[in-house]
């Protein structure tokens, strides 16, 4: 099992895995999403369940980031998630009722935008919340994603009125940032190697700054402040992962936002578990 939090292009892309589910969950943004011709979006409270196997195209609307859990299909089986899954609908899309608070989740990983979990061992059965037998796990982590989908897919129900999840654009889905939000995080965006305020942000989405707060909490799962330095370092990493980026160290935490190439150095050694030099050179190795 792996997670990972990841960013998609505005550009269609397709392609299927053979020997695992993936579930996306959206963190903020829109995922439009076909499997199999069922033709749907990722979004607010709207989260897909891509089979084994399943061929699907996906694209992304504007800024975007996304939980995608890649799921062994022999593990989701032992462990009840097939079972749950299908007791959902087990359709490609489906809603939960109560937005998906990922902050909490990406806290208890230590902020790891990726991680692989050990696989289970066919060894003593346990039984957990999901109520089927499923085999000892070798990894905390992974027990508590276990119990994190069961829960996520237990909760589940099919959207009404939306024929193989097809989202329409006039329903107001309560998980989904508002257009005000929407509207700040845009802009903070587009000026990552500024200095950027509470103020200026409240200003731009028209909201008090505790309304400003408040909202981010409610939608996004983390306080504005919080969120804008996850994305200036996820933007550094993605200018360090480019092979085609010639520029310094130093040249990216300005452009994303820092003062000097040491802060920036000792956030992302704690965001990502590596230095940004070595993840550079990782990036680089065919």
């Amino acid at each position: 099992m792996s997670l990972s939090f990841r960013h998609y292009r505005s550009e269609t892309l397709s392609h299927s895995h053979d020997d695992f589910h993936q579930i996306i969950v959206s963190h903020h943004g829109v995922l439009d999403l076909d499997v199999e011709g069922a033709g749907g979006a990722v979004r607010g409270r709207q989260i897909a369940f891509v089979p084994a196997g399943a061929r699907h195209a996906y694209r992304a609307q504007g800024m975007n980031r996304f939980l995608v859990i890649d799921l062994d299909a022999n593990l989701a089986a032992c462990a009840g998630i097939e079972q749950l899954w299908q007791q959902a609908g087990g359709g490609a899309y489906l809603s939960v009722p109560g937005t998906v608070r990922l902050g909490e989740l990406e806290s208890m990983f230590g902020g790891a935008t990726h991680l692989d979990l050990a696989p289970c061992a066919a060894s003593v059965p346990m039984t957990m919340t999901t109520g089927f037998p499923m085999p000892r796990l070798h990894s905390a982590g992974q027990s508590a994603m276990i119990g994190f989908l069961a829960d996520l897919l237990r909760n589940a129900r099919r959207g009404q009125g939306h024929s193989h999840g097809q989202y329409d654009a006039h329903d107001n889905i309560s998980g989904e940032i508002p257009p005000r939000l929407r509207r700040a995080m845009e802009w903070a965006a587009a000026r990552l190697n500024e200095p950027l305020s509470i103020a200026e942000m409240a200003k731009i989405a028209a909201l008090s700054e505790s309304a400003l707060f408040a909202g981010f909490e409610r939608h996004v799962g983390c306080a504005p402040m919080r969120w804008l330095g996850l994305l200036r370092l996820d933007r550094g990493r993605d200018l360090l992962a480019d092979p085609k980026n010639s520029e310094t160290i130093a040249d990216i935490a300005r452009q994303v936002g820092f003062q000097d190439q040491a802060a920036f150095s000792r956030a992302f050694s704690r965001r990502f578990a590596v230095a940004p030099g070595r993840f550079r050179k990782q990036c680089q190795v065919p």
